[in-house]
């Protein structure tokens, strides 16, 4: 049996009234689009997602190819989790995914 290792980055944005935790895990886009996950507490029954998860994805594709623009990088998203009773504002989840491939580019100073 193989042990493998998979890393996702993750940073929590709250702004009244908005919250959301953005969790990336970069590697190769898959052609069908980037494969969301969702992240369940133990006690959370409901994994209706309570947000527009399109605009979501969209603004952490945005957010990671801005920091890419900006320091010559080259991630691309291959996952990402989404807490589904998070209530995020627009362009919080970019914001968030900016700063994320940022520090993950070695940039974040």
């Amino acid at each position: 049996m193989n042990i493998t290792e998979s890393t996702y980055y993750r940073r929590q944005h709250v702004i009244c009234p908005g919250c959301v935790l953005v969790s990336i895990k970069f590697g190769v886009t898959p052609e069908a689009g980037v494969l969301v996950i969702k992240r369940l507490g133990l006690n959370q029954n409901d994994a209706q997602i309570q947000f527009d998860l399109e605009r979501h994805k969209a603004e952490i594709l945005e957010g990671v190819q801005e920091s890419n623009n900006k320091y010559s990088g080259d991630l691309q998203v291959q996952e990402i989790e989404v807490v589904p009773n998070d209530y995020p504002q627009v362009g919080q989840a970019k914001y968030a995914a900016f700063k994320i491939a940022e520090h993950v580019l070695g940039k974040n100073i």
